[in-house]
């Protein structure tokens, strides 16, 4: 392959895999040390205990529920006290919520929205610390019974319930048992998978337990008619099958199947007259025929149409993307001889995970062993391109500005240099510092507005990550421009956008100006890690109140989870 090829080849490659997926990896290793580490920590837990202190300030109920949660969240193993107590004042702020009184019905409606996310994000802060304390955060925050609520939130309650039994298995699975037994009585949902797949890792005797429950219940439901039983009750018998279930509790859930289908017609039924029952059910015919032959046998038709059904090719695809995203490289890898048909997906899934991990020996075994060809090709190439864009020779430096100047469009430019530049070693430092001055200038060229301010952001984080002061430098210039831009939202509020609430800014990413504060938020850690003092002087110059206190949190937030890398890609193109 031709350099030029080549190059043309590794564009395609960055344009297919978004700046999305390349920007959460790791930047050259440039960390401090243990004890600079800890001294960094100590200042992000006064900085959070500074923002507790001025919580009550802020005159949005909103704002101090979602600033005060994260706060709490992140100051628990420090002051736990403290955090149950703004918790405690948070759950009142989310009740304030509920009794919106706008007579504009369509701003109602979105206000009862915005706290009913609010709600499950807070539940998710506080069910890792103490699983009682979120349910009675759930119970006390319900909205009131006779309150209208939006379509998007009418069964929100049970699922929310649900989500905290997921959530609390780890730390309280009788907890978690006691809730999926609750929500279980009320009826069926979808939302019972996953509290009995959490369960199962934690605590096989209750993981039993609940599944035996709902096999139970299912003898009284009528499979024909609640499209939630029968996708339950079909997903255990795909996926909960002996040895981790009871061989007679299973056989009970084939039977149940069984009748069914049978009181349905499905034995009888022609082709012409099949159901989605018929087909769905025929998916598990095997199952039914080991432990019911020869009652099964008239259901054998149904065994092709059922294995074709949208029902099992929608199940087996979570299943696979369940695997993709929590397991490991081999239990990925373990997943190609039983989908051929998704073995692409499979195989880069594969490779990725173990680039990702920076691991590259591995990614190029894993494209090494694709049986198909072309897709060998294709992965081992990305590889390469990869390798090749880690350093700089005058060669090759000639041939990416020859690509460089291909592009026509300004944007297009910036994403493939700042691609290669988050992709060089270390030791190119001075290589990758001239690139970014490159980019610079073709920011500069851009006709002022958010793609202009979008770039400068990210092209700020860039500079940080190579341990340049230019970072530091574009964003103190940048924090007037968007005291600016806030003041004019101000002024054109309910126009285009609704930017306030209660007479403060909210953090929805409202309008590009809400997605530029908000990307710019998600990074605020990373300059933290790069220089602390200089990060929350940058965050000082924030005129609002409200925007002052999400930026210190954020920079103390991004410091105690150890964001060390940047998500450029959260900050508006």
């Amino acid at each position: 392959m031709s350099h030029r090829s080549f190059f043309i080849s590794v564009t395609v490659s960055v344009l297919l895999f978004s700046f999305s997926a390349r920007s959460q990896e790791p930047a050259p290793a440039r960390g401090l040390d243990e004890t600079e580490t800890a001294a960094v920590r100590k200042k992000a837990i006064k900085l959070l205990e500074s923002v507790a202190g001025e919580l009550g300030s802020l005159h949005s109920a909103e704002n101090r529920a979602r600033i005060g949660s994260n706060v709490a969240d992140l100051l628990w193993n420090h002051d736990e006290q403290r955090s149950r107590n703004i918790f405690t004042a948070v759950q009142e702020d989310i009740k304030a919520g509920f009794n919106d009184s706008d007579p504009d019905t369509s701003a109602h409606n979105h206000t009862l929205m915005v706290f009913g996310r609010l709600r499950g994000d807070i539940l998710g802060r506080i069910a890792p610390h103490d699983p009682e304390l979120a349910l009675e955060f759930l119970r006390a925050t319900r909205p009131p019974s006779d309150l209208e609520l939006p379509y998007g939130m009418r069964d929100g309650e049970k699922s929310l319930e649900l989500r905290l039994a997921s959530q609390i298995a780890a730390k309280d699975p009788q907890l978690t048992l006691k809730l999926g037994r609750e929500s279980l009585a009320k009826g069926f949902s979808a939302e019972l998978w996953p509290v009995l797949s959490q369960l199962l890792k934690k605590d096989k005797e209750a993981a039993l337990s609940f599944y035996k429950a709902i096999v139970d219940k299912l003898k009284s439901a009528n499979l024909a008619r609640d499209p939630q039983a029968i996708w339950l009750a079909l997903r255990l018998a795909r996926f909960f099958q002996p040895p981790e279930a009871d061989e007679q509790v299973y056989r009970e859930l084939i039977g149940i199947l069984l009748e069914s289908a049978l009181a349905n017609g499905c034995a009888t039924a022609s082709e012409y007259d099949s159901t989605y029952l018929c087909r769905e059910i025929g998916s598990i015919f095997p199952k039914m025929e080991k432990y019911y032959s020869p009652r099964a046998t008239g259901l054998r038709r149904w065994a092709l149409e059922g294995q074709r059904g949208e029902g099992l090719r929608t199940a087996e695809s979570q299943r696979v993307s369940e695997i993709i995203d929590e397991g490991t490289i081999e239990e990925i890898l373990a997943l190609a001889p039983k989908h051929p048909e998704m073995q692409d997906r499979i195989f880069w899934s594969a490779m990725s995970k173990a680039e990702y991990a920076g691991d590259i020996s591995r990614a190029r075994q894993i494209a090494s062993d694709v049986p198909d060809e072309r897709q060998r090709r294709s992965m081992l190439a990305h590889l390469e391109g990869d390798q090749e864009w880690s350093s700089m020779s005058d060669q090759k430096l000639a041939e990416l500005q020859q690509l460089v100047t291909s592009f026509r469009r300004p944007v297009q430019r910036i994403e493939f240099l700042l691609q290669v530049v988050s992709r060089m070693r270390e030791n190119d430092r001075k290589t990758a510092l001239e690139l970014l001055s490159q980019v610079d200038q073709i920011i500069s060229s851009i006709k002022p507005g958010t793609e202009q301010l979008g770039g400068q952001m990210r092209l700020a984080l860039m500079y940080c990550s190579w341990k340049s002061d230019r970072g530091f430098a574009i964003m103190e210039s940048l924090i007037p421009r968007l005291n600016e831009l806030v003041a004019a939202a101000a002024t054109l509020d309910g126009f285009e956008n609704n930017y306030f609430r209660d007479g403060e800014w909210t953090m929805t990413a409202a309008g590009r100006i809400g997605e530029l504060l908000t990307g710019l938020a998600q990074n605020a850690g990373y300059f933290g890690w790069r220089d602390f003092d200089r990060s929350v002087t940058l965050a000082n110059q924030f005129e609002r109140p409200e925007l002052r206190l999400m930026a210190q949190l954020k920079i103390a937030q991004g410091v105690l989870t150890n964001q060390r890398n940047p998500h450029i890609s959260t900050i508006i193109r």
